[in-house]
């Protein structure tokens, strides 16, 4: 198994509306409001896809088999958002059947695909504001990039995942406030090798002050407490206290940038480690025009497997979506992620992951959008049989009614 690449999934989601990217959570640096800047009617959507998908393994695995097939995709979505002063709310479904032609190694041909996202705001009062978002997704990992919420880089087959957050903000003064957040998150593998060792949840509680030194800037103060649950595997559950510091700036209504850094407390049955932490991230927004979205993380990402105690790493990764004209438009993206497995019965475990991910889009008509996609996907490590070349294309079109 790999070490959690969760933090590699903005690279995908970029594809989905900005509220998903938002609602998964795995950045807990984000703004907990979704985007309901612009009123979306009830829209539904007709998709379809085929491509070719080449994952190659460097040493042959007795585990993990190679895939060399064509494929197809066909789903279905519906999407709104009510963009109220007072309770403004959005909500998104969809749902795909994946077809490989030659199957994937010990998974089969066949493969479903369905994504829920609810969030709603409500201001009280001027001063207070709650909010929750959700989000819930079943569906193969690796799909686009890395999965959704998966901890591993490997094709695991179907999973269910799962994340809710809901906070409270009130603002004390002009210039102090405060955040009180819970989020409950889990991970459920169809596959009973890989549930043994990676079905999990997670609780997540978090306190946050902030003091604005002026209109574009804020000074934030911040503990966080995660304790992590194993369902098969108890030995393996683990608690995190984190002390932070940071800075919330806005250059101006486009571009704003959060940062965080202090230390984590991490403590399972084995090992009691103390760690830096850090995550930063930047939002750059024109309209419907241009967007751009970075991240970075580093911190222990709580995947421990194959008698190791703990893994430690960074992740970072950048997102640019731009419409190019009224009817083209292009993306491409790139993420990186290197950990350590130490603690474990052989020498420390290396990987290092890379993600990259290019696409156009060309508006045929009103209601139809062409597009084409292609990524590519490595990883490198001490250990021969985790290493692996991803190649896949894909051409399709979607159709908004």
């Amino acid at each position: 198994m790999r070490s959690k690449l969760a933090m590699l999934i903005l690279a995908a989601a970029a594809v989905l509306s900005p509220a998903a990217l938002r609602a998964q959570g795995l950045v807990a640096i984000q703004n907990y409001s979704a985007d309901f800047r612009n009123e979306q009617p009830l829209s539904f959507s007709l998709s379809g896809n085929t491509g070719y998908d080449m994952l190659k393994y460097k040493a042959p695995s007795s585990q993990y088999g190679n895939i060399e097939s064509w494929y197809a995709q066909l789903g279905a979505g519906t999407s709104y958002t009510h963009a109220d002063q007072t309770t403004p709310y959005s909500f998104s479904l969809d749902g795909s059947v994946l077809e490989y032609v030659k199957g994937v190694p010990s998974y089969g041909n066949t493969f479903y695909n369905g994504r829920a996202i609810f969030n709603i705001e409500h201001r009280f009062s001027e001063r207070l504001k709650m909010s929750n978002n959700f989000y819930l997704t079943y569906g193969t990992n690796p799909n686009t990039a890395f999965g959704y919420g998966a901890t591993s880089a490997l094709w695991n087959g179907q999973f269910l995942y799962g994340y809710n957050n809901f906070n409270v903000s009130y603002a004390w003064s002009p210039r102090f406030s405060t955040t009180t957040s819970y989020t409950i998150d889990g991970i459920d593998y169809q596959n009973a090798a890989v549930a043994t060792s990676q079905d999990r949840y997670s609780h997540l509680f978090a306190q946050q002050i902030a003091y604005k030194i002026s209109k574009q800037t804020s000074l934030t103060a911040e503990y966080r407490y995660r304790m992590t649950d194993y369902t098969k595997s108890p030995f393996q559950n683990y608690h995190s206290h984190y002390a932070l510091g940071g800075v919330d700036h806005a250059w101006s209504e486009n571009l704003s940038g959060s940062a965080r850094a202090g230390a984590e407390f991490y403590q399972n049955a084995a090992v009691s480690k103390t760690r830096p932490y850090a995550e930063a991230a930047i939002n750059y927004a024109v309209a419907r025009q241009t967007q751009l979205r970075w991240f970075s993380m580093l911190g222990f990402n709580g995947a421990v497997f194959n008698g190791y105690t703990s893994s430690y790493g960074v992740n970072t990764g950048i997102q640019v979506d731009h419409q190019v004209t009224k009817r083209f438009s292009v993306t491409g993206g790139a993420s990186y992620a290197h950990s350590v497995l130490s603690g474990g019965p052989l020498s420390d475990q290396r990987q290092d992951a890379v993600f990259l991910n290019a696409g156009i889009g060309y508006q045929l008509m009103d209601n139809v959008n062409l597009n084409a996609n292609y990524s590519f996907s490595t990883q490198l490590s001490n250990n021969p049989s985790l290493e692996f070349n991803r190649n896949r294309v894909s051409i399709g079109a979607t159709a908004t009614f």
